[in-house]
């Protein structure tokens, strides 16, 4: 595959940032860890802070969004975030918590007041198109990728680095797989790439702490398109760039709906 990203921003670990990629993973750092229940509202937070968005806490969005609190299943070694400054809805069936991904683009939108646009992004994911999207997006100059994914389909989260350079020379990816498998879907957010001689790894920006290094973890290319099946993403832009991602969507064979 060839990058087109020359011009993206390399850290010292290799990670080429989308754009604003590097102040969307400190922003969302900075406010681990998510609330329990609010992994949506923790990525809009996130995306609607880096982008200059005075929104008071987690909760603003949970509420804007109609989340729905369900039981709370912390990954080991959490000890959960319970606190609520606002009344946010608990049921007490699984199926029937969580967040939206139509409600928490439109909480986006309207906690902007119209000056941040959602494009919801869904379809065939295969390592190719999802690759193309990530790629597209070097042409906005801010974006966040909160994506709706299947945790369970997630390499370890606590994976070694020696194995995770291996992958990107060889291709082949590490055997450890991810030991936290929460009912439903979990929301995170997609802030770099890692491209290697035959791997590629995406910088997944997370809602708990003990995940990777405060947060933000590397996963394979094929593990992030596996746990994205049935699902999408929502990429967060200045209102004036929606139709450069609409293009990106295009071209990278998606479709800019909702699969919910």
């Amino acid at each position: 595959m060839s990058s087109g990203i020359d011009g993206g921003q390399l850290d010292l670990s290799g990670v080429r940032w989308l754009p604003g990629g590097a102040r969307l993973a400190a922003t969302a750092q900075a406010e681990l860890p998510q609330k329990d229940g609010l992994a949506a509202a923790f990525c809009g937070l996130a995306a609607l802070r880096a982008a200059g968005v005075d929104v008071p806490d987690q909760d603003a969005v949970a509420v804007a969004a109609g989340s729905v609190r369900g039981p709370v299943v912390l990954p080991p070694g959490e000890v959960g975030r319970g606190e609520f400054r606002l009344p946010v809805p608990v049921v007490d069936d699984p199926a029937a918590a969580g967040t939206r991904a139509s409600a928490l683009a439109t909480a986006v939108g309207s906690l902007s007041r119209g000056a941040l646009a959602v494009v919801p992004v869904t379809g065939e994911w295969t390592t190719e198109s999802l690759f193309d999207l990530l790629v597209g997006l070097w042409d906005v100059p801010r974006v966040a990728v909160v994506a709706r994914i299947d945790a369970a389909e997630l390499g370890a989260h606590d994976t070694p680095e020696r194995a995770l350079l291996d992958y990107l020379d060889t291709g082949v990816p590490p055997l450890w797989t991810s030991r936290w498998r929460p009912p439903g879907g979990h929301f995170v957010l997609l802030a770099g790439i890692r491209i290697g001689a035959e791997g590629t790894l995406l910088s997944v920006v997370d809602t708990y702490a003990s995940f990777g290094d405060n947060g933000i973890h590397d996963q394979p290319l094929e593990w992030v398109t596996a746990a994205l099946a049935g699902l999408g993403v929502l990429v967060v832009v200045d209102a004036d760039q929606a139709a450069v991602v609409r293009e990106a969507v295009r071209v990278a064979g998606l479709s800019p709906s909702y699969w919910d």
